[in-house]
């Protein structure tokens, strides 16, 4: 016989009911991708900017090294010296460059007259006042005067070619970085002596410059002066004989020394005048280190 359940007790405790999953918007997703796209390519951006800025920046330290190595002498990219530019660029020719002795900033650097020719020398010439002075007889001054003693007369300056005074540190930087220094005094002269007087025999009446050490030099204490040409030696005897230049002659004293602090000469002591007939003036050169 088939038996059949009570229909109570085919009724169990009522189930959980189960939700049907939230069904995603389409247009949300893309909302979210799009926001994920445009976050990544905001990374991307800031990523290959970050990358450009650190080119950049090593770009521009390699051209400042290149610049140190290899200085052209210009404002903005002086050399040390003449002498270290013409190591970058041995073709280049004389003339002016600017120069930063101290390496510092560029805004100190200063205009000079680059002589290759003489092998790199650095060359300071004097302002116009210090130039030099016309042949006279100079009636009103006593020999064995230091010439910034005259009335007319003053200490010998000296300016960069653009006619600017030139940094104290820089100087003592330009000569730290020399090996040798050279300057010519040209003195003109009508029966007056200027290094060797034939008429005595002796250099007791040889021109003494001042050092920018203060130290006095002479024919009598320093080997590194020379007359290159004597001309004054002999212009009392030119004048004797009637030559052609009656007596009008001149005297080119170099002082090329190793020690650097005796240059540039700033003072001068001229002693054979004041006797009629007798005059003088001078010529005051560059000084040009070399190192």
């Amino acid at each position: 016989k088939q038996l059949h359940a009570h229909p109570s007790l085919l009724q169990g405790p009522p189930g959980e009911v189960i939700q049907p999953l939230p069904i995603l918007s389409p247009k949300k997703i893309r909302r979210h991708t799009e926001s994920m796209q445009s976050d990544a390519g905001d990374n991307i951006l800031d990523y290959t900017d970050g990358m450009e800025e650190i080119f950049g920046s090593l770009n521009s330290l390699k051209q400042d090294i290149e610049h140190m190595k290899f200085p052209v002498g210009t404002q903005t990219n002086p050399a040390r010296t003449c002498k270290d530019l013409q190591l970058s660029h041995p073709d280049f020719p004389d003339g002016e460059y600017w120069i930063d002795p101290n390496q510092g900033c560029s805004g100190d650097s200063f205009k000079v007259y680059c002589n290759f020719t003489s092998g790199g020398e650095t060359c300071i010439y004097p302002d116009r006042k210090s130039e030099g002075v016309r042949i006279s007889s100079w009636p009103k001054e006593k020999p064995r005067s230091w010439f910034s003693e005259f009335k007319r007369g003053k200490l010998l300056s000296y300016l960069d070619v653009e006619g600017n005074s030139i940094n104290m540190v820089q100087m003592t930087f330009l000569k730290l970085l020399t090996a040798s220094a050279r300057q010519n005094f040209t003195y003109s002269c009508h029966q007056s002596a200027a290094w060797y007087d034939v008429s005595s025999g002796s250099y007791d009446k040889a021109l003494r410059f001042l050092g920018s050490n203060d130290e006095e030099m002479s024919y009598d204490n320093n080997p590194y002066i020379k007359a290159l040409y004597d001309g004054c030696a002999v212009s009392i005897i030119s004048a004797c004989l009637l030559s052609q230049r009656k007596g009008y002659e001149k005297t080119v004293i170099e002082i090329n020394t190793p020690k650097i602090d005796q240059v540039p000469i700033v003072d001068v002591m001229i002693n054979d005048f004041g006797d009629q007939n007798q005059k003088f003036g001078f010529e005051v050169g560059p000084v040009c280190f070399l190192g």
